[in-house]
């Protein structure tokens, strides 16, 4: 277990040379899968780039078009229809689980220990959960959150990923060397104290400096995660921020020195003072508490190469 306090000795260019030969491997690997799964299934495949499908009904499941109502356009990334597509892969594993299992159990399950739902009481769950402006100060553009999930109990923030070189940083100039790797920072982030706050006293991470690379930088999706889970749970509920990621990611697996993302937030969080929990957990590991059905197993083996244990058709 690396010692506590260990992402403040962390910046993303430091992260990055650790992983980003690895990652590059990886993700060229990551690349070819998905080229030659749409070659071998050319109906599927768009006419504009070889490892995408052709529409949102070809990316998903089979037999799974209508989960395509759950991602309003509006919401839909830039690249959605690409293999490595961490949105779309939500929508077809996590949207067929919730579909036959509203309830969730199953996230419950791979998410533990979290406080249990009061079985008698309704589970709310939506992908690209876009938080109102005035909840982080964020104009013009929100906070959006991959998988939303409340009860009266829990409001859990699931930030799913899969081929990122990271948990998500943010996109603050960096021209003429001024970028946030030496310390210069949007105003616009500069006026969300819960973005700072969270970053302080949740992630142990120091003010930011002129002279030093940004705290806030490669962190970014992280923090405002965990920061819009603390800002839309009552006192009467539980925030979790919450981590679905890909093991063979090397940013996410570990590389070098860097230990990885799931091993940095269990260490942050493992003695932390705060009603705030975190959890990570795999992709492949979650799978084995999913009630996916056939053709979301076999989607999840073909195309993604995620090892899908048998289950009973239900």
């Amino acid at each position: 277990m690396p010692p506590k306090g260990l992402l403040r000795a962390w910046s993303g260019q430091l992260v990055d040379v650790e992983c980003r030969a690895a990652y590059d491997v990886y993700c060229r690997n990551r690349t070819e899968q998905y080229r030659s799964y749409f070659a071998a299934r050319p109906h599927l495949r768009s006419e504009r780039q070889a490892f995408s499908a052709d529409d949102l009904a070809a990316a998903l499941p089979d037999g799974w078009d209508s989960l395509g109502r759950l991602l309003p356009a509006g919401e839909r990334h830039r690249h959605h229809l690409s293999g490595n597509s961490s949105q779309v892969l939500a929508l077809g594993l996590l949207g067929a689980a919730a579909t036959r299992e509203p309830r969730l159990d199953w996230l419950w399950g791979g998410l533990s220990p979290i406080p249990p739902a009061d079985p008698e009481r309704p589970v709310r769950w939506q992908f690209e959960h876009r938080l109102a402006a005035e909840t982080l100060n964020e104009r013009p553009r929100q906070t959006t959150i991959d998988f939303f999930v409340e009860t009266d109990e829990t409001v859990i923030c699931l930030e799913v990923k899969w081929t990122e070189a990271g948990v998500g940083a943010c996109s603050c100039p960096t021209a003429n060397n001024m970028g946030p790797r030496h310390g210069r920072c949007s105003d616009r982030v500069l006026d969300r104290p819960a973005y700072w706050q969270a970053a302080e006293d949740l992630f142990g991470l120091p003010a930011l400096r002129d002279d030093a690379p940004c705290p806030l930088s490669f962190t970014y999706q992280a923090i405002r995660n965990a920061a819009a889970a603390l800002a839309l749970a009552r006192p009467d509920q539980c925030p979790v921020f919450a981590l679905v990621y890909d093991a063979e990611n090397p940013y996410f697996a570990g590389c070098g020195q860097w230990p990885g993302w799931p091993a940095i937030l269990q260490t942050t969080f493992q003695d932390a003072d705060t009603r705030l929990r975190s959890r990570a957990v795999s992709w492949r590991a979650l799978i084995e508490q999913m009630p996916l059905n056939e053709a979301a197993r076999a989607g999840a083996a073909d195309k993604h190469k995620l090892v899908v244990p048998a289950q009973t058709e239900k």
